[in-house]
This record gives C-alpha cells, sequence and structure tokens, in this order.
C-alpha cells in the first residue's frame, strides 16, 4: 500500500511495495538512500524512514508504519548495485547494526567532494548549490521523524536528501575523472568502508573510548577493557546509550576500587538507583576477570629525543600537507591529520612502532618523500609570493 505525496512521490507502508522498489533498483543497477532516524535514547540509530532514488523516482519507505527496510539492506549489500550516499557513517552503523550489513559497491558524494576541490566534510545543501545550482529547503532539519503523520512539506524536505544524488555523483565523478584523481577516490572510498571498515564500535575496544583512560595504572586499565566490554554488550543487548548503562566516570572508579560485593558496588556513587541483578553480577564478573588479566599498557611514546624533534618538525610537516593539499585543490584533511603527520615523521626518525596511512598509496605519492626528507634535513621551507604560498627548497 502506498499513498501519493506528488505525482514522482510516494510513501511506502507495507512488504509489497519495498519489494516493488528493490526489483527497480536491480533493473536500474544504482540507487540513492538515505535514512532519517533518531539516536538520543538508542544504542543503535531507529529508523524512521528510508529515501531511495532511482532512474527519475523517488520512493519514502516507512518503517513506522510496517514497512521492511531488510529488502534495501541487502541491496546496499550487494556488489551488483551501486549504492549512492551522502556522509553515511551514521547510515552504515545502522544498518549493519540491524541489519548485519556492510556496504559492497558504495560512493559517498561528500567524499568525492573534497577531491575535488570543494572542501571536506560539506553539507549536501551546500554541494547541490555549488555543483547543480541546487536550493535546498532545511526547515525540516531537526523534525522528530518518529511522530505521525508526517507532512507534505517533511515528506518533500526528506525526499531532496536522494532526489539529486545521481546527478550530483556524477558530476563529482567526471571532475575527479578529469583531474587524475579517480584512483585516489577509489582508494579512500575502500579505506572507510571496505571490508576491514569499523562501522559499529567493537565492544573489546570499547575502553578505548572510555575518557580518562589513558591516566589509570596498566593493571586498572585491563579491569576497565572488561568493564567497557560489559557495558558495550549491555547497551547493545538493552537498546539503551552506554552512558545510561553506566557513565564513564563511575566505570573509571568501578575499576580502580574494584569492589567485590553487590552491596560494594551499589555504594559506588553515579551507579543506578535500581539495576538488575544480572547486570550487577555482571559487573562483578567483569571486574574479576579483568583483574586475572595481563595489565594492558598503553603504546610507548616516542624516544624522548624523537618527540623533541616532532615538537618542531610537526607543525612544519602540517604546512607542509596543507600546501601539497592547496597546490593540488585537495581537502588537507583528507590528505592527512595531525596525528598522521605526526607519526608519520616519528617513523621516519626511527620510531618502529608508528603508523600512518602516509606510509603507502597516493598519500605518500604526495607528500611522503616530502616529509621524510623535511625529517632528514633534506628539505626547507620558505614563505612564496603565489599560491600555495610555499617555497619548498632542496637541501644537499
Amino acid at each position: 500500500m502506498s499513498s501519493v505525496v506528488s505525482p514522482s512521490l510516494d510513501v511506502i507502508r507495507d512488504a509489497s511495495g519495498v519489494d516493488a522498489v528493490a526489483a527497480d533498483v536491480r533493473r536500474h543497477g544504482r540507487f540513492a538512500i538515505d535514512f532519517e532516524f533518531l539516536w538520543e535514547k538508542t544504542y543503535a540509530p531507529m529508523a524512521c524512514l528510508a529515501q531511495v532514488a532511482v532512474g527519475d523516482a523517488v520512493h519514502l519507505v516507512d518503517p513506522v508504519e510496517g514497512a521492511p527496510l531488510e529488502p534495501l539492506a541487502e541491496l546496499v549489500a550487494d556488489p551488483g548495485i551501486v549504492t549512492l550516499m551522502h556522509a553515511p557513517s551514521a547510515d552504515l552503523t545502522l544498518l549493519n547494526l540491524h541489519y548485519g550489513v556492510r556496504p559492497a559497491n558504495l560512493r559517498d558524494v561528500q567524499l568525492i567532494a573534497g577531491f575535488v576541490g570543494l572542501g571536506a566534510g560539506q553539507g549536501l545543501s551546500v554541494l547541490l548549490e555549488r555543483v547543480l545550482k541546487v536550493r535546498l529547503d532545511k526547515g525540516e532539519q531537526y523534525t522528530d521523524w518518529s511522530r505521525r503523520p508526517l507532512t507534505g512539506k517533511q515528506l518533500r524536505y526528506a525526499a531532496a536528501d536522494v532526489e539529486h544524488l545521481g546527478r550530483l555523483h556524477d558530476e563529482l565523478t567526471a571532475r575527479a575523472e578529469t583531474e587524475g584523481r579517480a584512483g585516489w577516490v577509489v582508494e579512500e572510498h575502500e579505506r572507510r568502508y571496505g571490508p576491514d571498515a569499523r562501522l559499529a564500535q567493537n565492544p573489546d575496544d570499547a575502553w578505548r573510548r572510555v575518557k580518562g583512560q589513558g591516566k589509570l595504572p596498566p593493571a586498572d586499565r585491563a579491569v576497565l577493557a572488561r568493564l567497557a566490554a560489559w557495558r558495550e554488550r549491555t547497551a547493545a543487548e538493552r537498546d539503551r546509550p552506554t552512558q545510561w548503562i553506566c557513565p564513564d566516570r563511575t566505570l573509571l572508579e568501578i575499576a580502580r576500587r574494584r569492589p567485590a560485593t553487590e552491596a560494594a558496588l551499589a555504594s559506588e556513587r553515579g551507579m543506578p538507583d535500581r539495576m538488575r541483578p544480572t547486570e550487577a553480577r555482571g559487573i562483578l564478573d567483569a571486574v574479576a576477570a579483568g583483574g586475572a588479566d595481563p595489565p594492558l599498557t598503553l603504546p610507548a611514546p616516542p624516544r624522548s629525543d624523537i618527540a623533541q624533534r616532532i615538537d618542531t618538525l610537526g607543525p612544519l610537516g602540517q604546512i607542509l600537507v596543507a600546501s601539497r593539499a592547496a597546490g593540488v585543490s585537495l581537502a588537507p584533511t583528507l590528505l592527512a591529520t595531525r596525528d598522521d603527520v605526526e607519526s608519520f615523521l616519528a617513523h621516519a626518525l626511527g620510531d618502529p612502532d608508528a603508523t600512518s596511512p602516509l606510509e603507502s598509496g597516493w598519500r605518500h605519492d604526495l607528500v611522503g618523500e616530502a616529509l621524510e626528507d623535511l625529517a632528514h634535513g633534506r628539505l626547507a621551507l620558505a614563505a612564496g609570493a603565489t599560491r600555495p604560498f610555499l617555497r619548498e627548497i632542496p637541501l644537499p
């Protein structure tokens, strides 16, 4: 069953309608998709609406009203179907957590835009206006998409998120090919969205995101790792934000104090007033297991002599990266972050544990060798009179 909102836009509320859209996508071999969701009170994003553009048609799929999203998830996971999206990280988390899929043939128009001189992290409305001269109405940006009925204005706003993605992708891709960047685009998509990309939090790595974990002694950090993994899995099972299960500061204190009984645990500041017995037992078991684990040490910092050199070379390296990026109209953050630069320099100076994406591929071709020369005193930098306003001076 579907209800028509405009001559080219319909709202689908049942399985047969979704199946028809999926069949149309398979005939075309390409589609654009976006999700409206809520994420404030759940562990996984809660899908409220899916927008699909295939050919000249736009369809709105309403899971709140009963339309299944599994057929759309299967399309995203199909290597024979090109999936067009804009800044899809949260959408991919939704698909991964709810349906266990990951993208097989994705094109991120926001990412492509960064390779053709339009800047990194640009919003869809900015890209559409700059590239296609299409202006979007942003009035429904903070809509509660779970409420029904949705107004015609809300539906038109949602549809606009995918209506022009096909043309936008084609124009940006043509520019990337003209500028010889198609290979860079493919490599970066593989790095961000390929088989090895992390789309959802790994419970065993959740401790890394706990604020303050770096100040813990290694033995206490091992306890924290068990606690953070327990919290992550519990949050996923209950579909609640991790901080609602147990806040970071309380998790840190439990790791330090290591309560051994439910009474001791209940006295910890920040514990929920009412905790399920199974959850209390889970925390105590995590504390016990973590206490028996080997101490969890952080990677050793660079040697003091290397660290001192990076204090000076790091800012110079970032200037060099920005200059090289500007010289080819590339968003600097796509080339390298500060951490990428400092890790690369540390490795070049003799730290075997430092790794950086600048070590290979197009990034190394564009700036890696120059950074190595900078690290070893074979390159000097000076102000330039013309763009990118930096001169590179080879030294003997």
